[in-house]
């Protein structure tokens, strides 16, 4: 974990200075809890760019923290709007059990898409994130992370919503380890 800190550090730098939060996301299962603070990139914000810190733990006290810079699409379809995104995704953290040490930087994208009915609109967004061999570090061989949520809007400000998340991590001895594979409840809050 000691080889993963100045990793964490130019994270959280780099966030730190060219993001203001403008919101927070929160899920929680019976196994795993994940917190996430998101905003527009200041130097990108014209142009669509979303970046967000946030860190995933679990009840076998595994902790991996990620990191996302994104560029948000607009949308091109009046009659059912939607969202493309693609970019980067760090990971970095430690699987407590074996003491593995996460290191990772992946690519992929989302899908979002919002059926407009009456005062509160219902999202559907689907996300996925890969990285192969060459773009990890530390212990870890591969990482994918797949995301899906059903959410609606209560109000203007904040979504509940119902998902499933799957995070599994390839160790270099070829070990797979699941760190969620659940579904979980939660909310987003935007100021």
């Amino acid at each position: 974990m000691r080889k993963l800190l100045p990793v964490v550090a130019f994270v959280a730098a780099f966030c730190c200075n060219t993001v203001k939060a403008t919101g927070t996301d929160l899920s929680l299962s019976n196994e795993s809890a994940n917190i996430e603070v998101f905003g527009p990139m200041r130097a990108i914000i014209e142009r669509g760019g979303l970046a967000s810190v946030g860190v995933l733990y679990n009840d076998l006290d595994d902790l991996v923290g990620h990191a996302k810079l994104v560029a948000v699409g607009t949308q091109t379809n009046t009659r059912v709007p939607y969202q493309l995104s693609f970019g980067v995704k760090g990971f970095f953290g430690e699987i407590s059990e074996p003491s593995i040490d996460v290191g990772a930087l992946a690519i992929g994208g989302a899908i979002n898409i919002q059926y407009p009915f009456g005062y509160n609109p219902i999202d559907l967004n689907i996300e996925g994130f890969f990285t192969p061999g060459i773009t990890t570090f530390g212990d870890t061989e591969s990482v994918i992370e797949i995301n899906t949520r059903l959410s609606i809007e209560i109000v203007p400000q904040a979504k509940a919503f119902v998902g499933y998340r799957l995070l599994e991590i390839e160790d270099d001895r070829n070990f797979n380890w699941e760190l969620d594979d659940n579904v979980h409840f939660g909310i987003r809050l935007q100021f």
